[in-house]
């Protein structure tokens, strides 16, 4: 057994009620580390990458990180893996907050959820205890409601991970959230959830893991630490402004999107009202942090009598500049409602977007509408929209399917921006071939996150920092970026911390905590074999180069960036980049990983 693991998973079959534990070995863990990585492993192995994902055989994998237990400097994230509803790829969206560190506490690294249950029930998992629990009565409930009503039955140390209304009425995005803000964001697992008749899993652990060596893992933890306290971004820009600190930043770089990214253009006196610097001015009331955080990036903030978190960067993105919106408080007022009921901010917005360019062209109008008039710059229609879409009331249960989707119902999929389904995040690609190709090749569609943080290497990468628009580079960097990203998701460790430290850090303090003998190239091994799993799904669902794409906007409309009228040459740059991409991950022209092992079967 290796130190710092339960060597422990649930099953649980909520058709039958039944709760099986199950071994997970140590080759597993050696091979997938945690999180992400037990994620794919476990749905390769579990499930048939042709399932309809809103059908009771599609799975829920909750996962621990692989240093989830320890003090590694915000390693408190957990994966949930599952079959998209909303792209029908492999999807493996993870969240802060402190469930995940509860739950890795209470004796178990994963639980797979199948089945579905005939009432609405909710979970509940201890040490010494696994219940299904009925809960018809708070069906129907919100995040806070849901939350409020579970630690008052339980206690103070109860973890609540659940889904508000979106999640119950199969929302396509919709997500699965913890700590009433934190969110399991991307690709609609409180949909399957919700399908699954599953209101909520709460855990309550207080498990303690000793490291199996102690002196090399406090010389990690020192540096890791000491970096994260010493370095400008996780230091000081993230604390003092959070994500909301981005808008400026991006918006110099000619990438903020605008108008369901037909430009990048928003007058300057527009981009302060929607900065970091105004929120923390208007709305500000203090700053958040996860499980042993010290960053402390998250934002909570007032408007009126209202209160919440937010709004981050992606959502001021989405829901306010690509939709012409310029209002903090607006904007912050219809991330509110998307917590509050369990929504992924940047679908919902990217399905705004393309609803209100079909307006403005003309394709749909207020008889489709219902009376609403979907203007770019309407400051009201985010929060209008919310309450329809979470509702699925009127034309939000049009906005509830997602943009591709919308896009098909007009016959106008070439304005969905999109890949793969999933709705681009805030940073035009146009800006980067270093996130274009990001976005093309990430396993769950357009994401930031699983396609590489690239927009970083391009202007913001300190040391690490690298041309955005050289073709010849940029296949390697995004695999980097992948690769790296991947190591932290199965790591259960914040995206953030990379940008004061790196593998070196992360091995000494993984190798300490659990006496493996593993260095960064090992940790690479296992982020390429993560990403052939997630690949091989995908494959066998159906996915091939062809979906390796870009909305056909990128590739034939120009964007003034940086003095130069600029799209993606989709035959010189594009499909080179993508060549070599394949290249470097030893997978074929298609696309297909030729040396993949299935560890599952």
């Amino acid at each position: 057994m290796i130190q710092g693991y339960n060597n422990r998973g649930l099953d649980i079959n909520l058709s039958t009620g039944k709760v099986t534990d199950f071994e997970v070995k140590d080759t597993v863990f050696k091979k997938y580390l945690g999180g992400r990585g037990i994620g794919a492993y476990f749905l390769k192995k579990e499930l048939s990458p042709t399932t309809e994902p809103l059908s009771p055989e599609n799975l829920l994998v909750i996962s621990t990180g692989g240093l989830s237990g320890s003090l590694a400097p915000a390693g408190g994230r957990f994966s949930v893996t599952f079959k998209s509803p909303l792209t029908g790829t492999i999807s493996s969206a993870n969240s802060g907050g402190f469930w995940g560190n509860s739950f890795k506490r209470t004796g178990y690294d994963v639980c797979i959820i199948r089945g579905k249950a005939s009432v609405p029930v909710y979970l509940y998992i201890s040490e010494n205890r696994v219940d299904l629990i009925e809960c018809k009565a708070l069906w129907g409930k919100s995040v806070p409601q849901l939350t409020n009503h579970l630690i008052n039955k339980h206690s103070r140390s109860a973890r609540v991970l659940g889904i508000g209304i979106a999640g119950e009425n199969l929302i396509r995005f919709a997500s699965i959230m913890n700590e009433y803000n934190r969110a399991v964001g991307r690709g609609g697992a409180g949909a399957v959830m919700g399908a699954k008749n599953l209101k909520a899993v709460v855990v309550e652990g207080k498990k303690r893991f000793a490291p199996k060596n102690e002196k090399l893992y406090k010389i990690g933890l020192y540096q890791a630490n000491k970096m994260v306290k010493n370095l400008p971004v996780t230091s000081r820009a993230l604390t003092e402004l959070g994500t909301p600190g981005l808008v400026k930043l991006i918006h110099a770089h000619d990438m903020l999107p605008h108008r369901n990214f037909m430009d990048v253009s928003h007058k300057k006196p527009d981009i302060e009202k929607i900065s970091g610097e105004t929120l923390r001015m208007k709305i500000f009331k203090t700053a958040k942090g996860c499980y042993n955080c010290t960053i402390r990036c998250g934002r909570a903030t007032e408007v009126g009598n209202k209160r919440g978190e937010g709004p981050e960067y992606e959502t001021i993105a989405l829901m306010g500049a690509n939709l012409g919106i310029y209002n903090i408080e607006k904007i912050a007022l219809a991330g509110y409602l998307c917590n509050e009921t369990g929504m992924d901010t940047i679908s919902f917005g990217g399905s705004v977007g393309i609803a209100m360019e079909l307006f403005e062209k003309g394709i749909i109008d207020s008889n489709i509408t219902g009376g609403i008039k979907l203007n770019f710059g309407n400051s009201n229609i985010p929060e209008d929209l919310a309450k329809l879409t979470a509702g699925r009331e009127g034309f939000g249960d049009i906005i509830a399917e997602g943009a591709l989707r919308i896009g098909e119902r007009y016959h106008s999929t070439e304005l969905a921006m999109v890949v793969k389904g999933m709705e681009l995040p805030g940073y035009d690609p146009r800006a980067s071939l270093l996130q274009a190709l990001g976005y093309a090749t990430s396993s769950r569609g357009g994401c930031h996150l699983k396609g590489g943080y690239a927009v970083c290497l391009g202007f913001f990468g300190g040391t690490k920092e690298v041309h955005r628009f050289l073709v010849d580079t940029s296949a390697g960097h995004s695999v980097d970026a992948q690769d790296a990203g991947c190591i932290s998701d199965a790591l259960g460790i914040c995206r953030f911390t990379s940008y004061s430290f790196g593998e070196s850090e992360l091995s000494r303090i993984y190798s300490g905590y659990t006496g493996l003998d593993y260095g960064p190239e090992d940790f690479k091994d296992s982020a390429r074999r993560i990403q052939d799993t997630e690949r091989v799904f995908n494959n066998e669902a159906g996915f091939t180069r062809k979906d390796d794409t870009l909305p056909r906007r990128m590739f034939t409309e120009k964007l003034n960036i940086g003095g130069v009228e600029r799209a993606i040459d989709e035959k010189q740059q594009f499909e080179k980049m993508l060549d070599k991409y394949y290249e470097i991950r030893d997978w074929d022209k298609n696309g297909v990983p030729v040396n993949f092992r299935d560890d599952s079967k």
